[in-house]
């Protein structure tokens, strides 16, 4: 048996799991209460699951963890265990206490480090113990190749590091769009009520991070060139009330957090460029499922820290990446793509189409999670 650990179960990542249970067995080990503060939309899974008693010790650090392993552990005896990566997950340290035991497998399943900070063994204690993680686990699965080059050098046995692109269900949100794509955009337009002949649309929560009050910065300038451009908020958080506030005079509408993928697919199908000035992560894979190319700011040393799926975006490709603070000229490239030809625009289509086949499609996802358990299974104890 192999077993996959989780503190909770977020909705996007359920069809992951389901797969995986599916196609080779994995039960998901899932935590019955979960942190209480989570953004994160909780589900409940509809396939093989085990439900495990957590504790937070402080209820405001999602991530500080101590979940009960000891009783799927002495239950099942699994022959590889997949736990979620991360320092502050307590218990983690006891799936090493019991491997002598039981004799299973370690996979362990991560960014790999601290994108903030980078990863830096010599200096930082935190990346000392990542270190020390990586070369005691049995395998590694990193959500990017960008973090495989980095971790590489500090892996004794770099043939147990496996990659599984970070990514939803390509498969599905594909099956909307080509549903979509039957009726036609300036129907599925007129359906949701959009009225402008140019449509910028935002997907994600609205933190500082993301930066959404610098959009606003950037389509005022945008808006002076282009009268009939309309940009969309698709997200709820913290800064509601002060962009709601600073967005008086602008074409600007709030659809704040959309759960249905179909609904959520029309808003994307019927926008022609989403634009995330700062921390971009999976919604750039769902912005892509839809043909609607992403634009953003470089990363500098100052952030944005973006998530490992960036690796999708190629400049002047899939869509651009700006200068970090230049609104200017984050408006222009903004403006030039709109107003490119549909020749253009097509291009921009096929590379994102290409871009979701080859990948960050979920089959790429499983199949890194498949070489993985392979390696652990033909390797020798």
């Amino acid at each position: 048996m192999i077993l996959i650990f989780q503190r909770v179960l977020a909705n996007y990542r359920l069809p992951i799991f389901k797969k995986l249970n599916e196609e080779i067995g994995v039960v998901l080990c899932l935590g019955k209460t979960g942190p209480k503060n989570t953004f994160l939309f909780k589900t409940k899974p509809d396939f093989d699951h085990i439900k495990i008693k957590d504790f937070y010790p402080i209820a405001t650090k999602e991530m500080l963890v101590i979940q009960d392993v000891f009783t799927p552990i002495f239950k099942y005896k699994p022959e590889i265990v997949i736990i979620e990566f991360a320092l502050s997950i307590i218990s983690n340290w006891f799936f090493l206490f019991l491997k002598p035991f039981f004799k299973y497998k370690i996979i362990l399943w991560s960014h790999g480090y601290n994108r903030k900070r980078g990863f830096n063994p010599k200096i930082s204690l935190s990346d000392k113990l990542r270190r020390y993680w990586m070369n005691k686990a049995d395998a590694i699965i990193l959500y990017s190749y960008n973090s495989k080059k980095l971790i590489e050098p500090f892996v004794l046995k770099r043939e147990k590091i496996f990659v599984a692109p970070n990514t939803l269900d390509t498969k599905r949100l594909v099956r909307i769009r080509d549903d979509l794509e039957k009726s036609g955009k300036g129907t599925i337009r007129r359906e949701i009520n959009f009225k402008k002949k140019y449509n910028l649309i935002y997907l994600g929560r609205l933190l500082k991070e993301k930066e959404p009050d610098r959009l606003l910065d950037v389509f005022k300038i945008v808006s002076r060139k282009l009268k009939s451009i309309e940009l969309h908020f698709v997200g709820d958080g913290p800064l509601y009330s002060k962009l709601l506030e600073k967005s008086v005079g602008l074409n600007v509408r709030f659809w704040v957090s959309v759960s249905d993928d179909i609904f959520l697919g029309k808003l994307l199908f019927s926008s022609d460029l989403m634009v995330l000035p700062g921390y971009m992560g999976l919604s750039v894979v769902h912005s892509f499922c839809f043909d609607c190319p992403v634009a953003t700011q470089i990363q500098g040393k100052q952030g944005p820290f973006h998530s490992p799926e960036i690796e999708y975006l190629i400049n002047g490709k899939t869509g651009f990446l700006v200068e970090y603070g230049n609104n200017d000229k984050m408006a222009g490239v903004v403006s030039n793509y709109l107003l490119s030809s549909e020749n253009v625009k097509d291009k921009f289509k096929n590379n994102i189409r290409k871009m979701i086949e080859d990948k960050c499609s979920i089959e790429n996802m499983i199949d890194g999670f498949k070489k993985a358990i392979d390696f652990c299974q033909k390797a020798k104890n």
